[in-house]
């Protein structure tokens, strides 16, 4: 059963976009917005499709080769996140002269903290968000999401070429006691990787159920309205806080992923559009490479105001504020921002992400 999801691929490409709007603040901006601001938690909404997507294109195959299998996910992931670690320790040196020859400190001094040099070994084997003694959010932060997903590839693989039979119950198990330990707070995995786990595997039972029940049809009325419902539901979970949050958030990111793969109403109709198909396409570079250039922006605004004497930013406790002085300004400047991040990525979808890919098919 190939399917090519367009609905749900449009899904992460908005969804990258609103991680990218979490880390931005914009004074008076739609980054203040309470939606926004808990915008983090879409990082699950990537491991659920991960789980689903996965499933439906290997989960069924017969004779899979555990070799070919994460030879394609490396190639998929690792060419993106090594460029845009080299990117990063390249900004840190620039950083060191900054401070070395001109006293210029951009928050913190170069290579100290999640910069510092004994991050190098975890990032580069992507292991820095399952073991306490790396810092899961250094060098290029949104990578720690990757390097849990990485492993969840390898902890997939057993159950569907091996224990093939029995996967159904496995990934059952494998959910509820994620989500047991999350709530009952036992340390012995990093909270992070529960999430992580719990959302994937999750996922990848969802496209179980898609399977079991793909053939049911729903009219465009229904569908519109199942669709709505649920956007609706989102938003308000999403901008809710409340105790297992992260968990109802999971649990309602199975049935987004369950309705959407239908593509039976109007909401699925406006996102096979080709502007939210580009997003989805781009989903993986926006992801991985907006922390460089957000840290680009902030630099220059911090140099200009040094240069100028204009407030371009404030801190506010530990978080840094952006502002023109100028609130339709800001989001003006948002906008320019996401635009700018959209347009880069096509590049480094090209020439970093398909020549990726493509190395990995000739090896």
């Amino acid at each position: 059963m190939n399917k090519r999801f367009e609905a749900l691929d449009a899904f992460r490409g908005l969804a990258a976009l609103l991680v990218v709007a979490f880390h931005v603040r914009l004074i008076g901006s739609i980054t203040e917005l309470t939606f926004v601001r808990s915008s983090h938690i879409f990082v699950e909404f990537f491991f659920v499709l991960s789980g689903f997507v996965l499933t439906h294109a290997y989960g069924f195959r017969e004779n899979l080769n555990f070799y070919t299998f994460m030879k394609a996910r490396f190639f998929r992931l690792y060419p993106l996140h090594l460029s845009m670690f080299l990117v990063i320790f390249l900004l840190e040196c620039a950083k060191l002269i900054a401070y070395k020859q001109g006293g210029f400190n951009f928050n913190h001094q170069p290579f100290t903290d999640s910069y510092a040099i004994s991050e190098i070994i975890p990032n580069l084997l992507l292991i820095q968000s399952w073991f306490s003694f790396a810092d899961a959010l250094s060098f290029n932060y949104p990578t720690w999401s990757i390097s849990i997903e990485f492993y969840l590839y390898v902890l997939l693989f057993p159950t569907i070429a091996i224990l093939a039979r029995f996967k159904k119950i496995i990934w059952i198990f494998i959910v509820a006691m994620s989500f047991y330990l999350i709530v009952s707070k036992e340390n012995i995995f990093v909270d992070e990787v529960l999430r992580g786990i719990s959302c994937f595997f999750g996922g990848a039972l969802t496209n179980l159920l898609y399977r079991k029940i793909h053939h049911y049809k729903l009219t465009k009325i229904y569908g519109s309205l199942l669709e709505i419902m649920i956007l609706l539901t989102v938003v308000i979970v999403v901008q809710s806080k409340f105790q297992y949050q992260n968990i109802v958030a999971t649990l309602l990111f199975y049935v987004v992923v369950l309705i959407f793969a239908f593509e039976s109403g109007v909401v699925s109709s406006g996102l096979k559009l080709k502007f939210f198909q580009v997003l989805g396409i781009l989903s993986y570079s926006i992801y991985m490479t907006h922390a460089a250039i957000l840290f680009c922006f902030i630099s220059t605004l911090m140099v200009l105001q040094k240069l100028t004497g204009l407030e371009l930013t404030i801190m506010k406790g530990q978080v840094r504020f952006l502002t023109s002085g100028n609130e339709m300004l800001n989001n003006l400047l948002l906008l320019i921002l996401l635009s700018f991040i959209v347009w880069l990525s096509q590049y480094t979808y090209k020439y970093i992400e398909l020549k990726g890919q493509q190395l990995g098919r000739s090896c």
